[in-house]
């Protein structure tokens, strides 16, 4: 079982830094999407554990940060990111998918070490699941 559980956490880390690379590679700090026109086959979202706590919750996931060398994931509605932060209502087209420079990334979207709404939980299953949804939403732009 160990070794099991040793070989997962692997693989884990290993499509985690392989995502990041990609997002590094097209300049992409954070990426986000809207759920409810994406259109994917799927809804992103992961079993979130409280920490010290002996709580679990279902958080749907709308995107991906890449900040000093973690991969995290960007809860709907609980980080302080909205799509219409990017677009000025009435006068733009929505966007399915914003993409954000490193620099602005950070800026906009702060340190998720410190604000609430931004994870690196999930399991293996989850975060390949979410990683479907990444390759799907660069195909959106």
């Amino acid at each position: 079982m160990e070794n099991t559980t040793k070989a997962t956490a692997v693989l884990l880390d290993d499509a985690k830094t392989q995502i990041m690379e990609n997002m590094k590679e097209k300049g992409i700090g954070a990426i986000l999407w809207d759920n409810s026109r994406a259109g994917f086959h799927f809804v992103p979202e992961i079993l979130h554990k409280s920490e010290g706590k002996e709580k679990e919750r279902v958080a749907r996931v709308m995107g991906l940060f890449r900040y000093e060398g973690v991969l995290y994931l960007v809860e709907e509605d609980r980080a302080g990111v909205h799509f219409s932060d990017f677009y000025t209502e009435g006068v733009d087209v929505p966007p399915v998918v914003v993409t954000l420079s490193e620099d602005v990334a950070s800026k906009d979207l702060g340190n998720p070490v410190k604000e609430k709404g931004y994870t690196t939980q999930g399991s293996l299953e989850e975060w390949l699941s979410i990683a479907d949804c990444y390759f799907e939403a660069l195909n959106e732009k």
